[in-house]
């Protein structure tokens, strides 16, 4: 005994002092809950996807290049802040 009770142990018998009913359509609730999160998601994306589009297409122009223009081509593998950024100009063929 423990201050007039009678100590209960992690092992003992517990009492049943909560009954939880099981709902049959537990599973199809969750799984149509869990499809609208999904649903809702990718519209988010989507609609954050033409947002980011509409923005970068402000700012974005549109390249019309013609035979025997002269154009710069930009490396590709940067080392170091001092080397070349760009080759060329080189002349358009095709």
């Amino acid at each position: 005994m423990m201050h007039g009770r009678q100590a209960t142990l992690p092992f003992d018998q517990q009492k049943e002092i909560i009954s939880l009913t099981q709902d049959p359509e537990h599973g199809e609730k969750i799984r149509i809950y869990l499809e609208k999160l999904v649903n809702e998601a990718r519209n988010n994306i989507i609609k954050n996807q033409q947002q980011f589009k509409t923005r970068y297409d402000l700012n974005r122009q549109n390249l019309s290049l013609k035979l025997n223009d002269l154009v710069l081509i930009k490396t590709r593998n940067i080392r170091n802040k001092f080397d070349i950024r760009y080759e060329g100009p080189f002349k358009i063929i095709k």
